[in-house]
């Protein structure tokens, strides 16, 4: 991962982050750039043991957790740690190319998969939307087989109902404006709104979004 001058911060009320890698170099990384952009703590975890006893002494609101490390079982270690703290948003961090894997980190629990490669700058808004309780993908795995495979009530957890209009609305030719118009929302709130649809799509525009949303037939 590559730092751009990513000035912003992750959430809005202080949060407990768990990074839990063996790999000192990348897991020091992320922790020295997300201690600059969380109210709270950011605390480095070797071991799945590790970051469980982390988890046991102190809340953690959001773990980044590495599938290939000591003391990793598979599915199996994200069952347990979602089952023993179902409040703690389990993301996995992992260089896995095995997108089989992610649909099946997915359906246990976890919340979003963010891959090694990604830029540094693009975790932060992967981590506000995982925040706001909805499931992150890098974009290039919405162009996978395995995206596909997903059962269609965790596909739609991936957009909100109100997105699902929005893009419906788009599809017959709305503008921002007579979209905000019927949502009773401004045109700068609708923009907003469509700049989070299109990030958990990893769309690059309007049309791109709805060809999306077309094919997993949300609309």
């Amino acid at each position: 991962m590559s730092e751009q001058n990513a000035q912003a911060s992750v959430g809005s009320a202080p949060i407990n982050v768990i990074v839990a890698d063996d790999h000192s170099m990348i897991s020091e990384c992320i922790c020295s750039f997300l201690q600059t952009r969380i109210n709270g703590t950011v605390t480095a975890q070797p071991t799945f043991q590790g970051a469980l006893a982390a988890a046991t002494t102190k809340h953690c609101d959001i773990l980044l957790l590495d599938m290939i490390m000591p003391g990793m079982d598979g599915i199996a270690s994200i069952e347990k740690f979602v089952t023993t703290f179902p409040d703690t948003k389990v993301v996995i961090f992992s260089s896995c190319s095995d997108q089989s894997m992610v649909v099946k980190a997915i359906k246990a629990g976890a919340r979003g998969f963010v891959p090694k490669d990604m830029p540094l700058t693009a975790l932060i808004p992967a981590l506000n939307l995982i925040l706001s309780n909805e499931i992150f993908f890098p974009k290039s795995f919405f162009k996978s087989a395995a995206f596909e495979k997903l059962s269609s009530t965790t596909l739609t957890a991936v957009l909100s109902q109100s997105e699902i209009s929005m893009l419906e609305m788009v599809l017959v030719g709305a503008s921002n404006k007579e979209i905000g118009h019927r949502i009773g929302q401004s045109e700068n709130n609708v923009k907003m709104l469509m700049r989070k649809a299109f990030l958990k799509l990893g769309a690059n525009n309007r049309t791109h979004a709805v060809h999306i949303a077309q094919s997993n037939g949300w609309i």
